[in-house]
């Protein structure tokens, strides 16, 4: 039993066996090739150096497209495979619709814009409202009572009719792609300007009633007085010394106009002259913010032909013209 503690080799430990087992445990020993031994792990690479600010100026690192597009959840790549052929619904149903369905699409959201200018000013003004309804339920004094709420609601359709200025104005109207946090912000500008102009009529009606001299403001719809709303500056606007007009014709402005016949301008600036100072700049802008939305839709209108009319060209050159594309072929449409 010395083989117990090591102090014997295996060969002389084999020989003290009894021999029929000697030989049992030969027999069953496994016979073949030996196994092969898995190689030991490769050291890894050092990393290469970072590179340089020169390297990186002169070779800017292009940033990697996402695998997936952003209507999936995963971001990191995940599901790629499933969403290889994905196209947009938007786009399957851009692809059955004709000419007409597009041009109908065109009216139809145009007549949107429109109508919503009117349910966001309805908004804006939701307390004016509330305060004319409560007072046709339960007139407060007699007076209210016997002139039927004028005062409430001269008080609601004032607001109403500049609230909608404002949105106008303020390009509400236009057919601009803008996500619903954009059109809220507009909303709340025009809200944040009509409560500016009620301030300063306030400043100047107490001015009058204490006899003071007027204070003079600049016009809420100035550039520099958006700018400072829209950015999230007080509503308080500063008096300055001397009012004046501070919107200066630009080219924007002259390349709107350049659609309207000159007449029809002749005859609006006769009119506009006939408003009260304070009130021409905010009806300026308002016609201004609707001739370019009108104007932005008649081209997106004259796209939609011309993209019409090369369809048709091209389906006549195929041979595959349809009755449609004849008829239109005979009028002279292209």
């Amino acid at each position: 039993m010395g083989w117990l503690w090591g102090s014997g080799n295996s060969a002389s430990a084999q020989d003290q066996l009894d021999p029929s087992l000697r030989d049992f445990l030969q027999k069953q020993a496994p016979t073949g090739p030996k196994p092969t031994l898995p190689s030991p792990p490769k050291e890894k690479p050092s990393e290469p150096p970072a590179p340089t600010q020169a390297q990186s100026q002169s070779h800017p690192a292009i940033p990697e497209k996402p695998a997936v597009p952003p209507q999936s959840q995963f971001q990191d790549g995940r599901y790629a495979h499933l969403w290889k052929n994905y196209t947009p619904q938007n786009v399957l149903d851009d692809r059955g619709k004709s000419e007409q369905d597009r041009l109908r699409d065109l009216v139809d959201a145009y007549n949107d814009r429109r109508a919503s200018v009117g349910r966001v000013a309805m908004e804006n003004c939701a307390l004016e409202y509330l305060e004319q309804f409560e007072c046709f339920r339960h007139p407060a004094t007699w007076w209210s009572a016997g002139t039927m709420c004028n005062a409430e609601s001269r008080k609601f359709n004032r607001c109403y009719d500049i609230q909608s200025k404002f949105l106008k104005a303020l390009g509400y109207m236009t057919m601009d792609a803008r996500t619903p946090d954009e059109d809220e912000r507009i909303q709340m500008h025009a809200d944040k300007l009509y409560q500016q102009m009620l301030q300063q009529e306030a400043e100047i009606e107490k001015a009058k009633e204490e006899g003071k001299p007027l204070p003079k403001f600049e016009s809420v719809m100035s550039k520099q007085n958006m700018a400072r709303s829209m950015a999230g500056a007080s509503s308080t606007a500063a008096p300055v010394s001397g009012a004046r007009n501070p919107y200066t014709e630009d080219e924007t402005e002259n390349d709107i106009w350049s659609h309207i016949k000159p007449e029809s301008r002749r005859e609006y600036e006769k009119k506009l002259a006939a408003l009260p100072p304070e009130q021409q700049e905010i009806e300026r802008m308002a016609v201004l913010g609707e001739l370019k939305a009108s104007t932005g839709m008649a081209k997106q209108v004259e796209e939609t032909f011309i993209e019409e009319r090369i369809q048709r060209m091209k389906r006549r050159e195929a041979g595959q013209a349809t009755f449609g594309d004849t008829i239109k072929h005979w009028w002279g449409w292209g």
